[in-house]
């Protein structure tokens, strides 16, 4: 890709009716490969234009080493034939990745829902287990995440299950006859990531709808994407013109931002008229 970014390359691409531009390598997350593959596919049918390209790059400093890529010629950096099978091949396995990745950004998700997208993985990658499974190193207390997994699935807990989630049961002596959730029989063969959706509402409709003893539990976010995205938005709120904002004002915003679909028109009311008594009751007013 960083080829593909001269001027020259870039004018006879666009001369050519290309109206792609590269994608370089993002080394901080693993889905920029994947975008980058995926660019590398729209640019094929374009990459014939370069089969004499057979000169260095221009005008490179001394200190640049022999092995540097923009020493290499464009055409040797074009894939075999079986090279272009092993890419097309790494693009089918990494489009279920990338599926599941977008997924878990999205809000509202539940701990049964994330579980079932790292089974779904799991079982066309067993290798995974050690770093998704329910017992992986990743996860402090697999006892209690398993515990949160199955009251939404509708399946009985075990002993240290029920110790676990000792805190979530509902103030009720009623117990309810809990039925175990049908198995999804599932073939080994590599899936494309088009059929995620389908097979999460499959295991979704396969569950048994019971009154558990417990209470709801869906509250509880399954990944921290909440976190970070309240951490990039303290960092958007301050800004290069609010840095001398006091604390307390930014955690009040901070709070008010995050949690806005609790507050509704009474508080703001109420938080209105508690400002202006405060304000007359003030030595300065």
């Amino acid at each position: 890709m960083r080829k593909l970014k001269t001027v020259k390359r870039v004018a006879k691409l666009k001369t050519h009716g290309c109206k792609y531009k590269p994608v370089q390598l993002h080394e901080l997350r693993w889905s920029g490969v994947y975008a980058m593959l995926q660019r590398y596919e729209d640019f094929r049918p374009y990459l014939h234009l370069f089969e004499n390209d057979a000169e260095p790059d221009r005008d490179l400093n001394d200190d640049v080493g022999q092995d540097d890529v923009r020493r290499i010629p464009l055409v040797d950096l074009l894939p075999s034939a079986s090279e272009q099978l092993s890419i097309n091949q790494l693009l089918r396995e990494m489009a279920t990745f990338d599926a599941i990745t977008i997924l878990l950004q999205q809000k509202n998700l539940i701990m049964s829902t994330v579980r079932d997208m790292f089974d779904f993985a799991m079982e066309d990658y067993p290798s995974l287990k050690n770093y998704i499974g329910p017992n992986a190193k990743i996860v402090a207390d697999p006892a209690f995440e398993s515990a949160l997994v199955k009251p939404e699935t509708g399946t009985a807990l075990s002993s240290v299950e029920r110790e676990a989630a000792r805190r979530l049961r509902r103030n009720s002596d009623l117990v309810q006859m809990i039925e175990t959730a049908s198995d999804v029989v599932l073939n080994g063969r590599k899936r494309a990531a088009i059929d995620l959706d389908n097979e999460i509402k499959k295991r979704a409709r396969s569950r048994v709808n019971t009154i558990q003893p417990y209470g709801d539990v869906s509250w509880i976010p399954p990944t921290s994407v909440i976190v970070e995205r309240f951490f990039s938005g303290v960092k958007c709120m301050i800004g290069y013109l609010r840095k001398s904002m006091d604390t307390t004002t930014l955690e009040v915003i901070m709070y008010l931002k995050l949690n806005w679909d609790l507050v509704s028109l009474g508080n703001v009311s109420e938080a209105i008229k508690l400002s202006k008594a405060t304000e007359k009751d003030s030595p300065t007013a």
